[in-house]
């Protein structure tokens, strides 16, 4: 076998590597933009989240109290805190559904830096057997 089809073989190895590398690297910073993100959505949300359980919360106290009010009133307020609380499930969900998919990217990108690693590691197989050929020469 001609000496320039390993290196052949070991420069395709090595573009292989350097590719899987810059997938790594674009779905890390794509995990790291997801998580800032994340936190971004967490800040702006938190504090409205806690409030409105807590108007919520309130809104049903206030309810509860007012047994000598007109029916048509307590239902309205009935309604409104279910509404509220609707809202609370929708943004929990959409928390829920952006939690995952950072997970997943963090994985993929997990996943792409585990072969990068196994291509590393076949470009030194291939370098291992260069230099075996050339100390059997």
């Amino acid at each position: 076998m001609p000496t320039w089809t390993a290196v052949v073989a070991a420069l395709s190895l090595a573009i292989i590597a350097l590719a899987a590398i810059a997938v790594a690297v674009a779905g890390t910073l794509a995990a790291r933009s997801a998580r800032a993100l994340l936190r971004k959505v967490e800040q702006l949300a938190g504090p409205a989240i806690t409030d409105a359980r807590q108007l919520v919360g309130t809104i049903k106290h206030e309810a509860e109290a007012l047994v000598g009010a007109s029916r048509d009133i307590r239902e309205r307020i009935m309604r409104a805190a279910d509404a509220a609380e609707d809202r609370l499930s929708d943004l929990n969900a959409l928390a829920t559904v952006v939690t995952d998919e950072v997970q997943d990217t963090v994985l993929d990108a997990a996943a792409a830096l585990r072969g990068a690693r196994r291509g590393f590691s076949l470009i030194e197989w291939g370098r291992r057997a260069l230099r075996r050929r050339r100390r059997r020469r």
